[in-house]
């Protein structure tokens, strides 16, 4: 993620002072300088607005150049590169000035380091060189961003020359900027390039008192504390963490202040002082909430910003709640244990903002908790932390805390190898591979998350238990879970859910009601294939290595699936849509397409289904997506059915449907389920049963989830990865049978799976438990 200390500083260079009647219009001026202290603070989006209003006004071609480049490096400090990089590139093209004009290229210089295209990264450095002229300040600037797009520098002697050269700029505000950034590059290096950062920041600091900046000052302290707290300085930084706090009374820079109260809770923990602990992660998460919405949504190996960045601020403070908690009794550990499940509430919901690709997605969505609605229902809430894993479970209203004394790391090991070694049961050569190899990991976790509450479940009565599993978990299909003698599905309806809220305001059960349904399904491909992403097309046309060609297709798929998943970025390259046309040119390129991705017993599923439900039937050729439109926007459907190829992956922009005729992605999909909403009925569910998702990315089942939340639906039904055509039809026609016999949506999947459990040819876990119910259970 971009320096924060850096993109300040390219967004202010040219800015003024606000001075007059605050109540008076702002002039273009005024703006953008208003727009940089909301920056300063961390308000992204209203400065973004600032600087929109300032577009909007007719400003002069002066003033318009100027306002280009502010949103360019507005959008660049928020991820939006594509943006950033047009706005950028407006400004550069527009200004007369050229001082300016350098401004733009070293900005445009930081975006490409940012995207990794250091070639073009170091011309638009050397362009800004050339443009900046004798303006030491800038020169200065642009070198030291420069040194940054160098993969790994040789020696000091570069870093060390602009050390000479930022002592000589007279303004101390200007100085300590430019040590701060030097700082940041040099810590990004190897270790003598680390104790050239500490010697830059000492050398701000003897000039502090000159400092008329509280805002920097409060930088200059955080880098200082930083660099202290990396080389087991605890002292050190812990004192200048506290000064820091002081200061920090008289500003609003959430940004800074969480920093600031991260490290010193993080001290606390270290010198075992968990008091000031709680507190400091307290003070911490308050911050990441007051800036919440301006945090970039960014990916990097499938993992969002905020997962990597803001999430262990949030698991901090419920590490300490709960060691809290495990010390107290009746009403005040359930206040304890309620505002711990609340902060991990937090990284579960932006976790599904990041993954629809955006803040305030579900806000206002009205949604019921999950333990005031079904007195049978149990509600596991695991929450894994570095050392222990920790079950929070809700019978009623009264949570229960159990902990089990097991690292994140064997969890993820054992929870990861679980889910890798079900999917491949499937299609591996059985002869070659153990069809039991699964069941000593899923009776580890059985012991780890079952074994320790089991008792009052059994003493509770409970019939469904629903699961809102924490990162890895979401890989794992619970029902498999295994306890030596049965599997958990023979014990309780299981169901899923991203949260402690359904994903609908409705809980009616609405028994007795014929559902109108929409079944909509491809068993043999059209003009789709033709637009499908290169890497799909590329693994589909591999040649088999065997007779059976469908598997080998599926491995082939599965193959590919996991390369792009592991941030290949073959989606954005151009020259791959060049090679996806060169491969559909081939001759019968297309007619072995539609063959290998046909699913025929699609065709099956949905004419059993057909004479099961009330429905309306596009199959094939009559599943378009202007068919699957119309249907949407002129019916008022309860449940949508559609079976057909489908991929989840870490976000919404990856993920997509096979229609007849065309991809449909996420965000059409919610689009077109929500079309209806003015007819006042909510979709009871929706089902996926030909989808996968992306494997050993356990980000990719948010995907039914997040569907299901935008399109306001209750709950839906999905696969963790594709089963036979055959099973899959089974289970499917199953669970609407005895949904129409008044079973609740999780009981009826649990008879459906048991049925095939009880079938010795469909009897292992990979056939039956990767369907999973996210949400309304009811």
């Amino acid at each position: 993620m971009i320096s924060r200390i850096l993109i300040i500083f390219l967004f202010g260079l040219f800015s003024a002072n606000v001075t007059g009647n605050p109540l008076a219009k702002l002039s273009v001026e005024e703006s953008l300088t208003r727009a940089q202290a909301l920056l300063e603070q961390g308000h992204y989006y209203l400065a973004l607005d600032e600087v929109s209003t300032v577009l909007n006004s007719k400003p002069s071609a002066t003033e318009q150049s100027r306002a280009y480049g502010t949103k360019g490096s507005l959008l660049l400090l928020m991820q939006e590169h594509d943006k950033a990089e047009q706005f950028l590139h407006k400004a550069f093209e527009s200004s007369q000035d050229e001082q300016l004009k350098a401004s733009y290229a070293n900005s445009l210089g930081v975006l490409y380091h940012e995207t990794g295209k250091a070639t073009q990264s170091e011309e638009y450095f050397k362009t800004a060189l050339a443009l900046a002229g004798n303006n030491r300040s800038l020169t200065l600037q642009i070198k030291l961003n420069q040194a940054r797009n160098q993969p790994q520098l040789n020696d000091l002697s570069f870093l060390d020359s602009l050390l000479s050269e930022i002592a000589s700029i007279d303004s101390a505000n200007e100085r300590t900027r430019y040590y701060l950034n030097l700082a940041e590059t040099a810590k990004s290096q190897k270790t003598p390039f680390y104790l050239l950062a500490q010697k830059s920041l000492e050398k701000a600091r003897n000039a502090v008192s000159d400092i008329n900046d509280t805002q920097l000052q409060l930088e200059l302290l955080d880098s200082l504390s930083d660099i202290h707290e990396k080389q087991g300085q605890y002292p050190q930084a812990l004192a200048l963490s506290e000064q820091a706090a002081l200061l920090a009374e008289y500003t609003s820079a959430d940004d800074l202040l969480l920093q600031i109260e991260w490290r010193k809770g993080r001290i606390y923990q270290h010198l075992g002082q968990d008091e000031l602990a709680l507190t400091a992660f307290g003070k911490a998460v308050d911050h990441v909430q007051a800036i919440r919405m301006d945090i970039p949504v960014e990916y990097e190996d499938g993992r969002s910003s905020f997962r990597e960045t803001m999430a262990p601020i949030f698991l901090g403070y419920a590490h300490h709640l709960l060691k809290k908690s495990a010390n107290q009794t009746d009403k005040a550990k359930q206040r304890t244990l309620q505002l711990a499940r609340q902060t991990i509430e937090q990284i579960k919901q932006t976790e599904l903002e990041d993954f629809l690709g955006g803040r305030c997605l579900i806000e206002g969505i009205q949604r019921k908790e999950l333990d005031s609605i079904d007195e049978q229902a149990a509600i596991l809430y695991p929450v894994i932390l570095p050392d222990r894993l920790e079950l929070l479970v809700s019978i009623g209203t009264t949570i229960q805390q159990y902990t089990v004394l097991v690292s994140a790391k064997n969890i993820q090991e054992t929870a990861t190898e679980l889910a890798k070694d079900l999917r491949l049961w499937l299609l591996a050569p059985q002869k070659i591979y153990d069809a039991e190899a699964y069941l000593g990991l899923s009776q580890k976790l059985y012991e780890w998350i079952i074994s320790p509450v089991q008792s009052d479940l059994a003493k509770a009565s409970v019939k469904t238990l629903v699961v809102i599993p924490d990162g890895v978990l979401r890989l794992v299909p619970f029902a498999a879970l295994h306890d030596g003698k049965s599997f958990l599905i023979e014990k309780y309806a299981v169901s899923i859910s991203p949260g402690m809220s359904l994903l609908g305001a409705s809980t009616n059960n609405q028994k007795n009601q014929n559902y109108r349904t929409l079944l909509a399904g491809v068993s043999t491909p059209g003009s789709v294939v033709e637009k499908l992403p290169e890497w799909l097309i590329s693994a589909v046309l591999k040649p088999a290595t065997s007779g059976k060609e469908k598997e080998q297709t599926q491995l082939a798929v599965r193959s590919a699936l996991s390369a792009f998943f592991q941030k290949q970025e073959i989606h954005t390259q151009p020259t791959h849509q060049q090679h996806s046309e060169a491969l559909l040119r081939q001759t019968g390129a297309i007619e072995k397409l539609q063959k290998r991705l046909s699913l025929p017993g699609v065709e099956t599923e949905l004419n059993a289904l057909n004479t099961e439900l009330r429905n309306t039937l596009l199959l094939n050729e009559h599943f378009t997506v202007n068919n699957f439109y119309q249907q949407l926007s002129n019916h008022p459907f309860e449940i949508v059915h559609i079976a057909t190829h489908g991929f989840f992956s870490s976000n919404a922009d990856d993920s997509f449907l096979m229609a007849f005729d065309d991809v449909l992605k996420l965000d059409e999909l919610h689009s077109f389920l929500k079309s209806d909403r003015n007819k006042q009925h909510s979709i009871h569910l929706l089902t996926f049963s030909a989808c996968q998702t992306a494997e050993g990315d356990d980000r990719a089942p948010l995907g039914f989830a997040g569907v299901a939340l935008k399109a306001d639906a209750l709950s839906a039904l999905g696969s963790l990865w594709p089963i036979s055509d055959k099973a899959a039809s089974q289970i499917m026609v199953s669970f609407y049978r005895h949904l129409s016999q008044q079973f609740s949506k999780a009981e009826s999947l649990r008879l459906a799976q048991l049925e095939l459990l009880k079938d010795p040819e469909k009897k292992h876990p990979s056939f039956w438990s990767p369907f999973i119910l996210v949400g309304n259970w009811l």
